[in-house]
């Protein structure tokens, strides 16, 4: 029988895979984020410039061998500034989205397995967090209590985890009445076994889908906010804080690498993601709710 399963669960494996590969933005879009990632990660070896050295003497520098994307109003390179600030923002894009989808999967997985009025409690506090959108809520919190990569992150956490709750808190509701659940609980399982071993696993498609998708999406809520001078701290190079560097009008129109470079990384990243949780949406054939 467990031979069964296992045969089972590897040709559902083989299915999906086969169907990830057919569709080709999945593909593009995993590409895209692998390749980004992989630069960022080994910045050292394609840059040996400093992202923090500042020279004056090469301010503005055109693109040349040494600079192959020239420097910006601080003589810093404009490339090891890229490579590096990816880092942190990709950094910020995975780490927020992970920590929000598990905690919207262990509030959903509680809220729908015991009902009730607990289950009445987390969603009203679902819907209350639902009611306001993140940027404002940043906005309002970054600008009384200034820059903070923990502050911003944290609001990103308490703000996104709604989505993958519903999701989840649905599908407890409908499994946690399968004949299979009683004959755990006859058989002396406890109510957390239950629920994150036997029965969390059933939402694994949408969490992945989620947590794809949202990296795309705080990587560019990052930008934003720090394109405003209220996310991550001006000092450390982001792909934000570049396109905040080159915010004034002379640069943007005398010297349009300063601004096009980060934008075309921030863009690229944003749109893999995005592509890649379309196709990973087809392959486990899930349908988020709100």
């Amino acid at each position: 029988m467990e031979a069964k399963k296992k045969s089972t669960r590897s040709s559902n494996s083989k299915r999906q895979f086969q169907k990830l590969l057919a569709n080709k933005l999945s593909l593009v879009g995993f590409i895209i984020l692998v390749v980004i990632t992989l630069m960022c990660t080994f910045a050292f070896l394609l840059t040996k410039w400093d992202p923090s050295f500042i020279d004056m003497s090469l301010r503005y520098a055109e693109p040349s061998s040494e600079h192959i994307l020239g420097c910006d109003q601080s003589g810093r390179d404009v490339w090891a500034r890229v490579l590096y600030g990816g880092r942190i923002s990709i950094a910020i894009g995975i780490v927020c989205s992970v920590l929000a989808n598990v905690l919207g999967a262990a509030v959903g997985c509680v809220s729908g397995y015991y009902g009730g009025k607990l289950d009445q409690a987390l969603v009203f506090v679902k819907e209350i967090f639902g009611c306001f959108p993140t940027t404002m809520i940043v906005l309002v919190v970054m600008g009384l209590s200034g820059q903070g990569v923990l502050v911003m992150c944290t609001i990103f956490v308490l703000t996104g985890w709604p989505s993958t709750m519903s999701y989840v808190r649905s599908r407890m509701l409908s499994l946690k009445t399968e004949t299979f659940v009683e004959n755990l609980r006859s058989t002396g399982v406890g109510s957390i076994s239950i629920m994150f071993r036997h029965l969390l696993p059933n939402t694994l498609g949408v969490f992945i889908i989620n947590i794809t998708t949202n990296i795309g999406g705080y990587v560019l809520s990052e930008a934003g906010l720090s394109f405003l001078g209220l996310g991550v701290p001006k000092g450390i190079p982001t792909w934000g804080n570049m396109l905040n560097a080159a915010r004034s009008f002379t640069v943007m129109s005398e010297h349009p690498l300063l601004w096009i470079i980060p934008g075309i990384a921030v863009s690229l990243f944003a749109l893999g993601a995005h592509f890649l949780g379309d196709g990973l949406r087809d392959v486990f054939d899930v349908k988020t709710e709100d």
